[in-house]
């Protein structure tokens, strides 16, 4: 086993954006006909706010249709107002009455790609132009403001109050940012071209065969990368030995995804 420092130039930090459907099976169209599946979570929910009477919050499972539980719609609409504004008492943009579609959390990963969201054939305005940023994340709005759409808690409020069902109504993509480290190992022609396995030297210390001096070779099998107190941080396992020796230089490229 051979040692060598790696140098500040040897690291590369790098963010990478992976996009997925949301949906059962990948797939970008919502997927249940019902919001609930028996045994299953959602793909979805919705929920009526306002600022004044009551509402529904729909709760529909494989055995019946979407039906109603009454809540106080001024709850719904506080809710809403303390999630995306900061404060209950807060005065939503969407107006004073609006239809919530939530995607269940399971369904995606940090956010959902915001130029992949679809409602019921409408789609916010996703330019860079448009995004603006609050307590719930980044905001997207329709050209009419008639919807706004929160990717980061998946989020959609809609002018309205009918929350409805069916398949395929939410078009969506999860997305996730994926920061990887990348190290690269450099092999001079020099270097780790010895090994400190016993089996190279004899009882008495010397080289236990002639062409280990004038000729001698090694095969990279794993690269281990410590700190500065000895502590093994991580293991990279090459898929083949490579072989190294005064005539070849190596460079191996891990990677670290978190």
């Amino acid at each position: 086993m051979s040692f060598k420092r790696l140098e500040p130039e040897d690291f590369l930090l790098s963010t990478d954006s992976v996009v997925a459907g949301a949906f059962a099976g990948g797939s970008s169209p919502s997927t249940a006909a019902t919001v609930l599946n028996a045994g299953a979570s959602a793909d979805y929910y919705t929920a009526y706010g306002g600022t004044d009477s009551r509402a529904e919050v729909f709760v529909a499972e494989a055995t019946k249709s979407a039906v109603g539980n009454d809540i106080a719609k001024q709850v719904v609409y506080k809710q809403f107002a303390n999630i995306i504004q900061g404060s209950s008492t807060a005065t939503l943009d969407i107006g004073s009455t609006f239809t919530a579609y939530v995607i269940d959390r399971a369904r995606f990963k940090q956010s959902i790609f915001p130029s992949s969201f679809v409602l019921n054939s409408q789609s916010p305005q996703t330019g860079s132009a448009n995004v603006s940023f609050g307590n719930a994340g980044r905001v997207f709005s329709s050209a009419d403001n008639s919807m706004f759409f929160y990717p980061d808690i998946g989020t959609a409020l809609l002018t309205g109050t009918a929350g409805t069902y069916s398949t395929g109504l939410i078009t969506a993509q999860s997305e996730e940012v994926i920061t990887s480290n990348y190290v690269f190992v450099r092999a001079r022609n020099a270097e780790f071209n010895y090994s400190q396995n016993p089996t190279f030297v004899d009882t008495n210390g010397g080289v236990r065969f002639t062409d280990f001096i004038s000729s001698p070779q090694t095969f990279v099998t794993t690269v281990g990368l410590y700190n500065d107190n000895g502590d093994l941080l991580a293991v990279a396992k090459l898929s083949k030995p490579l072989k190294k020796d005064f005539t070849k230089e190596a460079l191996i490229r891990i990677k670290l995804d978190f």
